[in-house]
């Protein structure tokens, strides 16, 4: 069997299935004791396998069953396996220990508030500030869902918190909620000045550079021809599932929530499942995926079953099921060729209005977030690539303005539902009450009816965005 470090050597070599398969047996093997699970969780972050890694975590929380360390770290992995009901119960198990306490609060909130439970949520975050008044991620949080209990008090107290803070990883969620809360008392300077300031602690903490990510889209463009996706695609699979792409903000979120009020679909929201079955392509780059023109059918065949397989158990999934994961861009050529009847809808959204959500936004992943000039760059790449997917994949795309879902529903809804090839409910419109957890961003946003509010919200902003908006040629 081998060990951590040979399957750490197989993920460097970019043997990854092969990598998979065995850290996959040392994890599930009986009675194994002594390893480190900790690194056997990494390895199976870098291969993206979200239940392998908390199968590691669940065995070295059983080695110390009252770890508060462990616990959190098993908590937040249940969360990233969509088990967020088993997370808020195991958050409660840390809420009477006295160094774990508040965080066993504010991770309760985090998951209730998945389920709309807004109230219950608030008042968790509440609690764990009063035991530790330092917590600013339940600030955040607390300005996320804009539960104030009295605006201009919470300001004063947020500010005189981030008065008594050096430590720039507790400043970052605090100077984004501060944002929030300025952005709701009607004062755009203040919020902009704050946004700024976390996204520069950001940029402190976890410098990033921009181009790798672009240079990479524009390798996947060459992986990636029409004639490479119709000569490999599977004969069939994929009937009944449908593949949001757009960028964070954009109202991938929304769309999802409202497909899912046709009967029998299941939302499957934001995985890694796609990127787990592609494991057997080493990578998408084109010296792979050449290499990847040389697999026999039933290679192909068994990395769809794999993706269905993996959403079938995760989420009960039957045939129809939606897939928003964050980077469906990424992958919505192999997905084409795994899943020939799979259909796309790519959502697209004025991107004076994406930047400045995803610049005041903490999401974790979206390091390209922290600078404006990168978001807009970002936003760039990303709009060419999935405008090859629409040049690539034919009619098993299509595209859906937000401004147009949000001011013309009627006749937006009728065609994306037609597109996905299911039958618009009578009751659509009533999206916001659907109970299934959502896990993004917009958890608030798709709680309430829909509105075209956020519909140019970026003008708010025009003193601050305005000039660099024309520098780069978005105004």
């Amino acid at each position: 069997m081998a060990s951590l470090d040979q399957i750490a050597g197989l993920i460097q070599e970019r043997s990854l299935d092969k990598a998979a398969a065995a850290l996959a047996r040392l994890v599930q093997k009986k009675g194994r004791t002594g390893l480190d699970w900790r690194q056997a969780a990494n390895l199976a972050g870098q291969l993206g396998d979200q239940d392998l890694a908390l199968a590691a975590l669940q065995k070295w929380l059983d080695e110390a069953p009252k770890d508060p360390h462990r616990q959190i770290a098993v908590i937040n992995a249940l969360g990233a396996v969509a088990r967020h009901r088993e997370a808020a119960q195991a958050a409660r198990k840390l809420q009477g220990q006295p160094q774990a306490g508040a965080e066993g609060y504010y991770l309760e909130g985090l998951y209730q508030s998945r389920f709309g439970k807004t109230e219950q949520a608030l008042s968790l975050y509440r609690k764990a500030l009063a035991l530790a008044p330092r917590h600013t991620p339940a600030w955040e949080q607390i300005a996320l869902l804009g539960g104030y209990q009295d605006l201009s008090a919470d300001i004063v107290a947020m500010e005189d918190l981030a008065a008594s803070l050096d430590n720039p990883r507790l400043m970052i969620p605090l100077c984004y909620g501060l944002g929030r809360a300025y952005d709701a008392a009607g004062d755009y300077d203040a919020a902009f000045l704050r946004i700024q300031a976390g996204a520069q602690l950001r940029t402190q903490v976890s410098p990033f550079s921009l181009q790798p990510q672009l240079d990479y889209y524009l390798r996947l463009r060459d992986s990636f021809s029409a004639e490479r996706i119709n000569r490999l695609a599977n004969p069939a699979g994929g009937e009944g599932a449908v593949f949001v792409l757009g960028a964070p903000r954009s109202g991938t979120t929304l769309v999802e929530q409202i497909l899912t009020t046709a009967a029998g679909v299941t939302a499957s929201g934001e995985h890694m499942l796609m990127r787990v079955a592609s494991l057997p392509l080493a990578s998408m780059e084109p010296p792979d995926m050449a290499r990847a023109d040389q697999l026999a059918r039933r290679d192909w065949q068994q990395m769809a079953q794999a993706y269905l397989n993996g959403v079938g158990r995760r989420f009960k999934a039957d045939r129809r099921f939606t897939d928003k994961s964050l980077l469906n861009h990424n992958y919505a050529g192999l997905a084409a060729i795994l899943l020939p009847e799979a259909r796309f809808v790519w959502l697209r959204r004025d991107p004076r209005d994406v930047a400045w959500s995803c610049f005041r936004s903490r999401i974790s992943g979206n390091q390209w977030a922290q600078r404006l000039q990168d978001c807009i760059a970002y936003l760039g790449g990303l709009d060419a690539l999935c405008q090859h997917w629409l040049d690539v994949l034919g009619d098993r795309i299509s595209v859906l303005d937000y401004e147009t879902l949000v001011t013309e529903p009627d006749a937006s809804t009728a065609a994306l539902f037609a597109h996905a090839g299911l039958e618009r409910p009578e009751d659509w419109q009533d999206f916001h009450r659907n109970a299934s957890p959502v896990a993004t961003a917009s958890l608030a946003q798709v709680r309430k009816p829909l509105s075209s509010a956020a519909v140019g919200s970026w003008r708010r902003y025009q003193k601050h965005l305005g000039p660099l908006y024309a520098d780069t040629g978005l105004c």
